[in-house]
Parts: C-alpha cells; sequence; structure tokens
C-alpha cells in the first residue's frame, strides 16, 4: 500500500474543513475515528448511547460500525449501501448514517476527537482454503512434491471402495493413491486407503498409498507405519493463495 493512499486529518483542525475532507474521501477511503461520542439510533426500535471513547469506521460501501473495548461485534452499526454524511453542529463533528430501506438512522456527535485517519484499504476477496476438495486441488498442481516427477492420472476415481480423492503414476509406471482429509484421520482413513491400495494390487500394478491429513490418530499411525508401501503426509496449515491464478508449493505445507 502506498502512503498516499492514505491521510492523516488533523484534529485540530477547524471543523468545517475536517467535514470537508471526510465528504471528500469518504466514497473512497475507509474513515476511522476515535473520540468521545454519543449515539442516537432511530428505526424499528430505538436506543441511546452516553458520551464515552469509541472507535468509528465508516467504510466506502457505506458500512459503519462503532466499537467499544470488548467483544466482536459493534455497538452500533449500519450496513453496506447506507448514507452517510458528515456535518457540523454547535463546532462539533457530527455524523448521519442513514439506511433506506428499512429507514433507520444512527446519530452520532464527537464532543472530542483524538485522531482521524483514512485510507484507501485493499478489497482482496478470500480465499477460503481446508476443504478436503481445495486439499486435493493443491495435490493435483504440486503431484511433484508428494513424489518426484509424477504425474496426474485423475480424481475422484471410481472404485468398488469408493473414489480414490488423486491417482498419480511414478515414471517407473507405480501408481500411487492419495487420499486426501481435511481433518484428524483416524484408522477408517487408513483402511480406506489400504482398500484402494489392495484394489489396484489385484490388478497387477506395483502400488503405494499416501494419506495426506492434517494430523493422524496414534493407533492409525501405527498402522500405517506396519504398511510398507504407505505412509502419511502431514498437511501443518491449511494455506492461503494471494489469488485463484497462483498455487503455492505444496512442500512449504506439508511434510
Amino acid at each position: 500500500m502506498q502512503f498516499e493512499e492514505c491521510v492523516n486529518i488533523d484534529v485540530n483542525s477547524n471543523c468545517e474543513d475536517i467535514v470537508l475532507k471526510l465528504n471528500e474521501l469518504k466514497n473512497r477511503h475507509v474513515i476511522i475515528i476515535a473520540g468521545d461520542m454519543s449515539i442516537e439510533y432511530v428505526g424499528r426500535a430505538s436506543s441511546y448511547a452516553p458520551q464515552g471513547l469509541r472507535i468509528f469506521i465508516a467504510k466506502p460501501d457505506g458500512s459503519l460500525l462503532i466499537h467499544e473495548s470488548h467483544k466482536v461485534e459493534p455497538l452500533n452499526w449500519q450496513p453496506p449501501k447506507s448514507v452517510v454524511r458528515y456535518e457540523c453542529k454547535n463546532g462539533n463533528l457530527f455524523v448521519n448514517s442513514r439506511r433506506l430501506q428499512p429507514v433507520e438512522e444512527l446519530l452520532i456527535e464527537f464532543s472530542k476527537l483524538y485522531f482521524i485517519w483514512t485510507c484507501r484499504l485493499a478489497t482482496t476477496q478470500l480465499v477460503v482454503i481446508g476443504r478436503e476438495a481445495d486439499i486435493v486441488k493443491a495435490i493435483v498442481m504440486n503431484a511433484d512434491m508428494l513424489e518426484r516427477g509424477a504425474m496426474v492420472i485423475g480424481t475422484d476415481i471410481a472404485t468398488p471402495y469408493g473414489k480414490v480423492d488423486v491417482l498419480l503414476k511414478k515414471e517407473d509406471g507405480t501408481l500411487i493413491v492419495v487420499e486426501a482429509k481435511n481433518e484428524k484421520a483416524s484408522i477408517s482413513a487408513v483402511m480406506q486407503l489400504k482398500r484402494y491400495v489392495d484394489f489396484y494390487k489385484e490388478k497387477g500394478f506395483n502400488v503405494i498409498g499416501i494419506l495426506v491429513a492434517p494430523s493422524i490418530t496414534e493407533e492409525a499411525f501405527a498402522y500405517i507405519l506396519k504398511e510398507k508401501n504407505m505412509k502419511f503426509v502431514e498437511l501443518k496449515t491449511f494455506f492461503s493463495m494471494p489469488s485463484t491464478k497462483q498455487i503455492h508449493a505444496l512442500d512449504k505445507y506439508i511434510r
């Protein structure tokens, strides 16, 4: 983020100058104000919060939140598409936030300002990682991290015992059956993988099985250690992607 994207407004400035700047920036910047304020809500019900030091946050989409020192939930808030207007009344900064449907208003009056900070913040969409489908996708995109030179044969491959999450093939022709879990792997996950491995063995393939999961129970790990052609790979973190077009190497997250 460039420094010029952020603006510190001098709280000792003339109220009219502060209002002019806030109304100029409100459609582009997130506005954060710390100050002594009273809050009146008028709408489907009504409420009043007396003067107190709180944090005020207004976003370019019209959403507004007021926080105190406890709880995740704001003391008061307005949803996106609300109309926010900054004014001066009796020399004090006054904020009117109006929701149109249903009609609801927050009326905020500041008696003292401690700081005003505005910034053009990022609008990145959160990419949720952690479903089994995400782990499967990561394995497919980074098969070489599980076995150097491995090629992807397919995903969700049907067998009489269920669907194999990922099927890989080594350069020497050995098949790699991968079972992915997004939770602690139990003995049932190990037995499921063994059924897949045995199925391909009966078809005449050299085959190994790999269980990928965040962790594994002691019972399951003890069993998998006894199997010469099966191993467990720990997925240490559910990783985040900077964009849907870039996936980090899987070896940063599993060992």
